[in-house]
């Protein structure tokens, strides 16, 4: 049998005088209808006309069964999307006035709470929903008041609550004073299913009502202030109330919303809740408090920085931070109501998560505020509290993340000038420093690309909040304990940031009618560098010290580099010195021997450039370092100190280095500014010429020549003998070491400087040569005694090196072997000759040189007496080098001249080593003074010097020196200069008035030193033998005279003429023996005699004859 139709049903149920048996079947009937569409369109056709009215009359009969029905039927029909569409909008009214009724007036708890839960699932349209809104809310808002006690009737007011802020939000956001009230109070009910119940509620309408309205944060406030304030207080007490404390708080402050502001007083109370939870011990308050934070301020700045803020601000492209400044103040508050939680918790939270969740929501602040971020007013307020903060913890392992986030922020804050100098019209980002941003948190990370900081080119009036923040990022204090990994992170991203500032202020030097707005800007930042690195310098440890050093030479650098020389170096920029260094040293007083009237030291206050002020600022800053300088330091200390063509550094530079010798230090500090120099000294070798040719003439080269004697003047100035003698130093291998390395840095210095090929066709540079040289020789002379001194406590103490002896032989081997130099003086006087056939002026490069070695070989003579058991190495290449270099000379004049000013120190030297013959003879010194004589004689000889008796008089002491001399080679060769075919008559007649008894006196009074050697006889025998040697083996010359055979072959040829001279000798004894002309023997006439020279005569006096017989026995 087929069910009857719906239709039927409805009729049957509609007359069914059991009203609760017949809703009973309906209801039947409207589950079985639910899942079959035809069915419930014939319920539908049906339901209105023949069911509604009865349900909405039975809901409201006294018999609750009957009632509860009803009410339950009614609640299918407003659900089911197919039956509460045939419901017109009158007969929709009428359903929900009953339903209002019946919560406002019935008196049994379940038709109530049915009543109430026909409402949240209706499905009505939103226009009737408007319609009747008000009678809604209020009857809503009984219900959740719970006027008969029961959980269950609020939680139906709740859900119906939300299905009308779904339905109808713009309504409801108007009338959220009215039903939002009696949600938030049951945040603070002691029965947790109430107050999770309110709190879902709340997140489900947070996007109704907030931002709050005006009427629902006044109504908050005043709720606040009568009772939940103090009941949220007291929550705080009970350990197992504080989260949902918290949580309350969130809400209460969001519900607040913008006017909070005005309410400052009730706002600084309830900013003890967090206050208090961020310090709890409790690790999950802490954390629940953080992840509430984040969303509570984040709804508290929109509400404050909504868009309707900035509607009024101008879309430029630059802000200037003074306008409007009437915008900007208005908003100040808000800022700051944010900013005091904010930077309260990162200044005592030690939690890295805690911190992050605060840096976000200051980002997203900042990100809010738009083009307001870039008023100075509001720079202060909102962006620089912050950075300062986590700048000023200790940077670890730990804050590293937090620190690498906002160093970020800044550098892209800092970059916005050169982004706009880039591009003015598009948005170029300025790269962030990879190395810190991989070192950020991960949702840090990505707040720099979800919300991105509307920066402007900032102006010129916010550079001291630049440099203040940078301050913060460099505090000496903070260097004190950190690792070297991490200073070096701090330096490079810190450094990297103050580029950028500097590009943005070339950028502002480059505008017009920039002038003044330059000078501020320069002046900054010279004072800034100033006050952060040399005002603490010397108060910290040495290693922290060697960070400051570092940084602040980087620092600098970066200022030479970026800035242009023209502003720098330009008269129309001044800066008063105002370092207390060179007040320090003004009064040191400087050698008059040494000081120059063009070079003078800067003065206390003086008004300099602001490339002079950063010279003398890096320098005063290197000069109170008391710790090591490293490599590197010089090195950028060297770079800022030479610029290209900028010579006006070298006029401070100079006086600062000898200003710092003029009182005793120890060798450590001296090592140090020799260091500082050798870096100098190479960099300036570099581009000599082209500071030579910007050097405005003498004066520019008075400047050079003092730098580059420097060394010399620190090595004997009478500070550095006195720090020999401090009692940490009189260790003999500490001595060495420090000897060592101090001429191994100015040595490496020298050789390039007096071995420079490619500069020595410069005529400009020759010139530079001469006055070097002159200056250095005037230093020797001048500190003769100080030299003295430093060489006898050296040998004293057994040093295997003496510095400046080392450091003087290096420069004149230098030059000695430097063949460009002399070719270059052979020119000069080429065309001294041109210009004055007469001759008369040598040249002054050839003349330096020369006096230069004089000098050296006087210093190593003394040396050599004190000491004649040491090795003397530099001394045995000077005489090597000596040797080659006198191979080279071609011109009889420069033969002259150079025994004219090495004559006296040759003779002192033969002299020294015919009396410590005894000590020296095995070693390499007497085998390369061999060499340096006999290549002399053979170019005295070459140049028939030999016969000129006014040379040969002048030279007297050093022949007879060389004469006398107990080694062989060196005696031989002397004694073969007299026998030379090429004697003239003229030497004869100059001889005339001498005894032959005088001339064997040159002979024969050779005292022997060594008990070991040979008699006279025998080595006048000898001598004799060598004679004949060096007859049969001429030198090989050159075409223009230069001796080409080296000391291997020369000792090689006299070896293999000795063998066969030996009997010649003896040939010629027989002869003489047997001669019937022996009576004539000693007989001196003008025909064999030259003065003090005969040739042969000697050899054939009586006595010797028959003592050399005696001897052959």
């Amino acid at each position: 049998m087929a069910p009857p139709s719906v239709s039927r049903q409805v009729a049957e149920i509609a007359a069914e005088p059991d009203r609760a048996a017949a809703y009973a079947c309906l209801l039947h009937l409207q589950r079985a209808c639910a899942d079959d569409p035809s069915a419930a369109a014939d319920l539908a056709a049906a339901s209105p006309s023949a069911l509604l009215p009865l349900l909405l009359r039975d809901a409201a009969e006294d018999d609750e069964a009957v009632a509860a029905s009803a009410l339950k039927c009614l609640g299918f029909a407003l659900y089911h999307p197919v039956l509460v569409s045939t419901i017109s909008g009158q007969l929709a009214q009428s359903v929900l006035a009953t339903l209002v009724r019946l919560i406002m007036t019935t008196k049994m708890k379940a038709i109530c709470n049915l009543a109430v839960w026909c409402i949240s699932v209706q499905q009505l349209e939103a226009s009737v929903v408007e319609d009747g809104v008000t009678p809604l809310l209020n009857a809503i808002v009984y219900a959740l008041d719970n006027p008969f006690g029961s959980l269950s009737t609020t939680f139906e007011a709740v859900q119906a609550t939300m299905k009308l802020a779904s339905q109808y939000p713009k309504g409801m956001r108007d009338q959220s004073s009215i039903w939002v009230p009696p949600i938030y109070r049951r945040l603070l009910s002691a029965d947790k299913p109430e107050r999770d119940m309110s709190e879902r509620c709340l997140i489900k309408v947070s996007s109704v009502i907030l931002p709050p309205q005006s009427p629902l944060s006044k109504e908050v406030a005043l709720d606040l202030e009568q009772k939940l304030l103090s009941s949220m207080l007291d929550m705080l007490n009970d350990p197992s109330k504080k989260i949902q404390a918290v949580k309350s708080w969130g809400w209460f402050i969001s519900l607040l919303g913008a006017s909070a502001a005005s309410t400052r007083p009730l706002l600084n109370k309830m900013l003890k809740v967090p206050e208090q939870l961020f310090t709890d011990p409790d690790p999950q308050v802490q954390i629940t408090t953080m992840a509430k934070l984040q969303v509570i301020w984040k709804n508290l700045v929109d509400a404050f920085f909504g868009p309707q803020v900035l509607e009024n601000m101008d879309q430029g492209t630059v802000m200037s931070p003074i306008e409007p400044r009437a915008h900007a103040s208005a908003q100040m508050k808000k800022i700051r109501l944010i900013m005091m939680p904010l930077c309260g918790v990162l200044s005592r939270s030690h939690n890295i998560a805690l911190s992050s969740s605060c840096l976000s929501t200051w980002h997203y602040l900042l990100y809010k505020l738009g083009d307001l971020i870039n008023h100075l007013s509001i720079l202060e307020a909102a962006f620089g509290p912050v950075l300062k903060i986590i700048f000023s913890t200790r940077f670890d392992n730990q804050n590293k993340p937090l620190w690498s986030f906002c160093i970020n922020l800044f550098h892209d804050f800092i970059s916005v000038r050169a982004r706009h100098l880039i591009s003015p019209d598009d948005d170029v980002r300025v790269p962030l420093n990879q190395n810190l941003l991989s070192q950020t948190c991960a949702h840090l990370k990505a707040l720099f690309d979800v919300h991105q900081i509307k920066w402007l080119p900032w102006d010129v009036t916010s550079f001291d909040f630049q440099l203040e923040i940078l301050g913060s990022i460099v505090n000496p204090e903070l260097l004190h304990n950190m690792t070297a990994d991490m200073a070096v992170t701090v330096m490079d991203s810190t450094t990297q940031t103050f580029r950028l500032l500097l590009e943005g202020v070339q950028v502002q030097c480059n505008s017009k009618f920039a002038d003044d707005n330059v000078m501020i800007c320069i002046t900054k930042v010279c004072k800034f560098v100033k006050k952060v690195f040399l005002d603490t310098v010397g108060k910290q440890k040495s290693n922290s010290s060697a960070v400051l050093v570092q940084f602040c030479l980087k620092f600098v650098k970066c200022t030479v580099e970026e800035l242009d020389n023209s502003l720098l170096a330009s008269g129309k920029y001044e800066l008063c010195v105002d370092i207390e260094r060179i007040k320090e040293i003004e009064y040191a007083k400087c050698s008059p021997k040494l000081s120059h009237p063009r070079i003078r030291p800067l003065a206390y206050m003086e008004l300099v450039s602001p490339a002079v002020y950063l010279t003398a600022l890096s320098l005063s800053i290197v000069a109170q370092f008391t710790g090591e300088l490293s490599h590197g330091d010089a090195e950028q200390l060297a770079s800022i100190i030479c610029p290209p063509d900028l010579l006006e550094n070298f006029h401070a530079v100079v006086p600062f280095l000898y200003m710092q010798i003029m009182r005793p230090v120890d060798s450590r500090l001296r090592i140090k500014w020799l260091v500082v120099w050798n870096k100098v000294s190479k960099r300036l070798n570099e581009q000599m010429i082209s500071y030579l040719k910007a050097g405005c003439g003498a004066s520019g080269h008075d400047v050079l020549c003092q730098f580059f004697c420097y060394p010399f003047f620190a090595l004997v100035s009478s500070g550095s003998i006195s720090a020999h003698w401090n009692a940490e130093n009189r260790f003999e291998g500490y001595l060495n070491m420090t000897q060592d390395l101090e001429a191994e840095l100015v040595i490496e210095v020298y050789r390039s400087f007096c071995t420079n090929s490619s500069y020595c066709s410069e005529p400009v540079y020759m010139v530079f040569l001469e006055h070097f040289f002159e200056y250095l020789i005037n230093i020797v002379d001048e500190n003769m005694s100080s030299i003295q001194a430093n060489l006898k406590y050296c040998l004293e103490n057994k040093s295997k090196n003496i510095t400046i002896l080392s450091v003087l032989g290096n420069v004149v081997i230098g030059l000695l072997e430097n063949a460009q130099i002399f070719n270059y003086a052979n020119k000069e006087r080429e065309v001294t000759t041109n210009e004055d056939p007469a001759g008369c002026r040598e040249p002054n490069l050839f003349l330096g040189s020369l006096k230069l070695a004089n000098r050296f070989m006087k210093l190593s003579g003394l040396a050599f007496k004190e000491n004649p058991a040491a090795q003397h190495q530099v001394t045995s290449r000077y005489f090597s080098s000596l040797s080659d270099f006198i191979g080279h000379l071609t011109s009889t004049k420069d033969v002259l001249l150079l025994f004219e000013i090495i004559g006296d120190q040759f003779t002192e030297w033969l002299t020294l080593s015919s009396t410590l013959y005894c000590i020296i003879r095995q070693g390499e010194t007497i085998d390369q003074l061999e060499k340096l004589w006999l290549n002399s004689v053979t170019h005295l000889t070459a140049n028939r010097l030999i016969s000129d008796c006014s040379f040969l008089e002048k030279h007297r002491l050093l022949l007879q020196a060389a004469i006398n001399h107990p080694h062989s080679p060196i005696s031989a060769a002397t004694t073969a200069i007299q026998r030379s075919p090429g004697s003239s008559n003229a030497g004869l007649r100059h001889a005339g008035r001498r005894s032959v008894s005088k001339a064997d006196e040159l002979f024969l009074d050779r005292p022997g030193k060594d008990p070991n050697c040979a008699s006279n006889a025998e080595r006048v025998f000898a001598l004799e033998e060598f004679n004949i040697s060096r007859m049969s083996v001429a030198p090989v010359v050159s075409g223009r005279g230069t001796v080409r055979s080296s000391t291997t072959d020369r000792r090689q040829s006299n070896g293999e003429s000795l063998r066969v001279s030996a009997g010649l000798g003896r040939k010629r004894l027989k002869i003489m023996r047997y001669s019937g002309n022996g009576k004539g023997l000693g007989k001196v006439t003008d025909a064999s005699f030259s003065p003090g020279w005969a040739e042969g005569e000697v050899c054939r006096k009586p006595e010797l004859i028959l003592e050399m017989l005696k001897r052959k026995r």
